[in-house]
């Protein structure tokens, strides 16, 4: 009798063979013509066991976070401060703004990194260890900010809805225009070459930083953009508003279009695989959710406020969320790690 192909086994078995292998996740992206494994794949990727072990780190309402390559975290809060936090402990308080600390990003080499404060016109630079470097004035209000791979560069979004380019030492390099209202969300793509900007207008734009040009405009938000989000193969975005989020190509071609939460996206986050992401909502909710269909696997109902914040952890396992109830909490998504 001639050996079976894995479709024309029984679906309970072909999970079971699955739920052996690391790379379930992939198998359902590669399969998706045969029924029978995708969906057993997919099933796998729910009901693979991981760690639910929750660390919470309590100090101050979070409205901003970043992940260093160390593992240390940042956090910028509703009372003006930031707290550096090392394994669970907070390592040190800084009196950063005078007003909310909205938007963080650790620059490449981990040992420094960018605050914004709500109602202010100035981005600071910090080292890790807690020294202020220098503050930048901008001329208006700051909302966002993103590190670009080289270390050596920045980009922050502004009231006044432009998208600026800055070096490390407070060297403004270029000004991006063509947003209408305020710049709410900055990413950088992978490869360093694209600025992904999310607006109050309603759209997200691509922008290329080697011509300092405008590339493309996305177009199918009906509310202003709070969340942008660079996948890791560098040719998708994602981005969130009211309710929603969307998958979109460079050229502004919008892939998928999913209704994850019941109120506003203010974070999303790429995971490693190229095929889930995270998405934290102000229902007080994270969700892990197919990129392609918009499945979702896991709700993570850690918080009892808004969710406003995300970042991944250097080792691709863990998250970090942010919350308006006071906390900021590191948890395990729960995929397999990269092979």
């Amino acid at each position: 009798m001639p050996p079976k192909l894995l479709a024309d086994l029984p679906a309970d078995v072909v999970q079971h063979i699955l739920g052996r292998l690391t790379l379930a996740h992939h198998i359902a992206r590669i399969a998706p013509t045969c029924k029978v494994v995708s969906v057993a794949a997919r099933n796998v990727i729910k009901v693979r066991k991981f760690s639910g072990e929750v660390v919470t780190l309590v100090g101050h309402n979070v409205m901003s976070v970043a992940a260093a390559p160390d593992g240390r975290i940042v956090t910028g809060s509703s009372y003006k401060t930031l707290k550096v936090w090392r394994n669970g402990a907070c390592e040190r308080t800084i009196q950063a703004h005078i007003h909310e600390v909205t938007a963080l990003a650790v620059l490449p080499g981990g040992a420094r990194f960018v605050s914004c404060g709500d109602r202010t016109a100035t981005a600071k630079l910090w080292t890790l260890d807690g020294a202020l470097e220098r503050a930048i004035g901008m001329g208006s209000v700051v909302l966002c900010v993103a590190a670009l791979p080289d270390g050596a560069h920045f980009v922050v979004g502004l009231a006044n809805k432009e998208v600026r380019l800055y070096r490390v030492d407070g060297t403004l390099v270029h000004t991006f225009k063509g947003h209408t209202d305020e710049v709410r969300a900055v990413a950088v793509m992978p490869d360093g070459q694209h600025i992904i900007s999310g607006s109050q207008d309603g759209r997200v734009k691509v922008w290329s930083i080697a011509t300092k040009s405008h590339v493309s405009t996305c177009i199918g938000h009906t509310g202003e953009i709070y969340t942008v989000a660079a996948m890791p193969d560098g040719q998708r975005i994602l981005s969130g508003s009211w309710k929603y989020v969307c998958v979109w190509l460079l050229d502004g071609t919008l892939k998928n279009t999913f209704t994850l939460h019941p109120s506003t996206v203010h974070a999303v986050v790429a995971l490693p695989d190229n095929q889930h992401a995270l998405s934290g909502s102000r229902e007080h909710t994270v969700k892990l959710f197919n990129v392609n269909d918009g499945a979702v696997l896991r709700t993570f109902k850690h918080h009892t406020g808004w969710v406003y914040c995300l970042a991944l952890l250097p080792d691709g396992l863990r998250f970090v969320s942010g919350s308006r109830d006071g906390t900021a909490r590191i948890a395990y998504h729960g995929l397999a790690p990269q092979q």
